[in-house]
């Protein structure tokens, strides 16, 4: 088989005979051909009809080649379709002005059918890498749903919308419970299928239309679009409800098993202003009085503006061990030296929870982070370029570990990724995957740089 899946295309060609001898020798290889005599006949079809590829003419009467292929690219539903360009010249200028405007390759008539194939093919594969690359960008690399930026993304088109159609809109906050205990008990492998199971449970219990996200750590939100304050205080419920009932096996052994609660702030578009960060931020502060006052809990975060807080769900008892981490991060947060020091792209908040609240501990260790990875970005270029796969593979795990310790979330999902494709030998990314990893290295390390190793005059 020439093509590696079934694949629709669109021919665009004013003369009958181009586009009888296109469709026969794409038929033989198995594509699905639609013909088009005209640029304004390929734009109407592309209107109700989806296709996979497109080959264009370039001199036909009427809208033009050059001119079609400048109305697909203009389009943001057809800019992405790739497009080869055919025509019986192969003058330098007609070839530029093609590819200037986005066309992915040019074949001369009459063409060779092996040659044709052989761009298209190379065509196809580069719009598959360009669109992982793409789903890679915004997609939490651990539990598959929407991250941060696309969360934001997505979320502030929503919130538009809903200011001009005036509709209600909320948006929800979700903190796992205690979930430093599971990677301290556990390890990080559990947590990690923890964060997996939770993220699975959002998407069972959530409309499809409900934007979910992971925003951090074991932070998750979800935007609730065309919902009212009420209704969205119910879902979330039978969220909060499902986890309690849910079980993550250990090992993949069924008989040991663990539990988790979520803890959940909710605000809405009536309370606060339609703007994503004030909804978030409000949110937010549900989330901290669900979690301060007996944690697996709904709060809505509109209530307390007013002192009358509406909760739903039940407090649990806790061990003594538990009541004394949460004493001691409490009493940690009111700590002005720990809350005078701050960090660009570090979550210090995690990074003193994992010692347990000594600040000046953790700024030793960050100094050590320094003194033992400020060249890790050297070191990860040399051996992906020598494609030595083995020293890349420690060089990112050993990265990848030490970034959670220290609370560099950024630096941590970035990390995770390139170690994951190189354990999977996916080596044509990660030079793509590395640029992250160096930019967000270079900015942690400059920071720790000025704040802790130069020294005070």
């Amino acid at each position: 088989m020439i093509f590696d899946k079934f694949y629709k295309i669109l021919v665009v060609d004013d003369a009958k005979d181009s586009q009888m001898l296109l469709s026969f020798d794409l038929q033989a290889v198995g594509c699905d051909v639609i013909s088009a005599g005209s640029g304004e006949i390929a734009l109407s079809i592309l209107g109700s009809v989806e296709v996979d590829f497109i080959i264009l003419d370039m001199h036909m009467p009427g809208l033009s080649g050059l001119a079609t292929l400048e109305r697909l690219k203009d389009n943001t539903l057809w800019q992405k379709i790739p497009v080869i360009m055919l025509s019986s010249s192969d003058g330098e200028d007609e070839v530029v002005s093609a590819l200037e405007l986005g066309a992915d390759d040019y074949v001369v008539k009459p063409y060779i059918g092996k040659v044709l194939f052989a761009r298209m093919r190379t065509a196809l594969r580069l719009r598959e890498k360009t669109k992982t690359l793409e789903n890679l960008a915004k997609t939490d690399f651990l539990t598959g749903i929407n991250n941060r930026a696309c969360f934001d993304k997505l979320a502030s088109s929503a919130i538009n919308q809903a200011q001009r159609s005036e509709f209600p809109l909320v948006v929800a906050m979700f903190d796992i419970d205690f979930f430093k205990l599971v990677n301290d008990d556990y390890g990080h492998d559990i947590g990690d299928k923890v964060l997996i199971a939770f993220a699975e449970r959002l998407a069972e219990c959530f409309r499809q239309y409900d934007i979910i996200a992971r925003i951090g750590g074991e932070e998750f939100a979800v935007c609730l679009p065309h919902t009212s304050i009420e209704n969205a205080m119910l879902a979330c419920e039978r969220l909060r409800e499902s986890v309690e009932y849910m079980r993550v096996p250990l090992n993949n052994d069924s008989k040991k098993e663990i539990g988790i609660t979520v803890s959940i702030g909710i605000a809405s578009s009536v309370s606060a202003s339609l703007d994503l960060a004030c909804l978030l931020k409000q949110a937010d502060v549900g989330l901290y009085y669900a979690k301060s006052h007996g944690r697996n809990q709904v709060v809505n975060a509109d209530k307390l503006l007013d002192n009358d807080v509406v909760t739903i769900g039940d407090s649990s008892e806790y061990t003594i061990e538990e009541k004394q981490f949460i004493q001691h991060k409490e009493d940690r947060n009111l700590s002005e030296a720990f809350a005078s020091f701050k960090m660009k792209s570090i979550d210090v908040n995690l990074g003193v929870s994992n010692i347990l609240g000594d600040i000046n501990l953790y700024k030793e260790i960050l100094k050590m982070f320094y003194q033992d990875h400020h060249n890790d970005a050297n070191k990860l270029t040399v051996a992906i370029e020598n494609n030595d796969m083995e020293s890349s593979k420690h060089l990112a795990h050993t990265l990848k570990g030490v970034a959670c310790s220290v609370g560099a979330i950024t630096l941590f999902e970035v990390t995770k990724l390139l170690d994951l494709a190189i354990s999977k030998q996916q080596n044509d990314i990660l030079d793509y995957l590395l640029k992250d990893v160096v930019i967000e290295l270079d900015i942690i390390m400059n920071d720790i740089h000025d704040k802790l190793i130069v020294p005070t005059v």
